[in-house]
């Protein structure tokens, strides 16, 4: 196929829809719909049979300035002929010998923590005494439990509400039998002992 006629078959391919397109819109009030689709369809269709002509031509290389398009429609055991004017890089005589080399994978060191089978030596904390204070403290008066009143010491992850559900009373009520505050009660401590009415 002669280089002229596919660079035509290549532009009615691609810039005919368009333009097209361009054309119906403007003339949409002088053709009506009946006219928009018989001249769409044959845009369409154009474009469309000159793009299946490429697929089938025997072109082998179409350049477009500097840039070597190949067309994808080309027989598998159709042998390219570049022009003298497109460097091949490389020996195209040689051939290589024996299969082609493929790269290899290195595995990388994981980042997951393996257990050693020795542990670490820990420190042993040294203990100095402190020297005792002049005047002792008071003790804090606890509440005493009333009368068939029952106990419970504070565990990690407890709060005043759990321990009023566990037991079944009103936070209020182990508020005030143990005379604390709502802020005291918001800062329970691990081991406080409470005294459930």
């Amino acid at each position: 196929m002669p280089e002229l006629l596919v660079y035509l078959m290549l532009s009615l391919a691609l810039l005919l829809p368009v333009l097209g397109a361009v054309a119906l819109r403007l003339f949409a009030e002088r053709l009506g719909a009946r006219g928009i689709l018989i001249a769409a369809a044959a845009i369409f269709g154009v474009a469309i049979a000159s793009a299946l002509i490429l697929s089938r031509s025997d072109v082998g290389a179409i350049r477009v300035g500097d840039v070597s398009l190949l067309l994808p429609g080309t027989r598998p055991d159709a042998v390219f002929v570049l022009p003298a004017d497109i460097p091949v890089q490389g020996d195209p005589e040689a051939t290589p010998a024996g299969p082609p080399v493929l790269p290899t994978l290195t595995p990388r060191p994981s980042a997951t923590a393996t257990a050693s089978p020795t542990p670490p030596p820990t420190a042993t904390p040294t203990l100095t005494p402190e020297p005792p204070t002049a005047t002792p403290e008071p003790p804090t008066a606890t509440p005493e439990p009333p009368a068939g009143g029952r106990t419970y010491t504070v565990e990690p992850g407890d709060s005043l509400r759990s321990i009023a559900e566990q037991f079944g009373v009103s936070v209020e009520a182990i508020l005030q039998a143990n005379g604390l505050t709502p802020a005291q009660g918001d800062a329970l401590r691990v081991g406080q002992e409470l005294v459930i009415p």
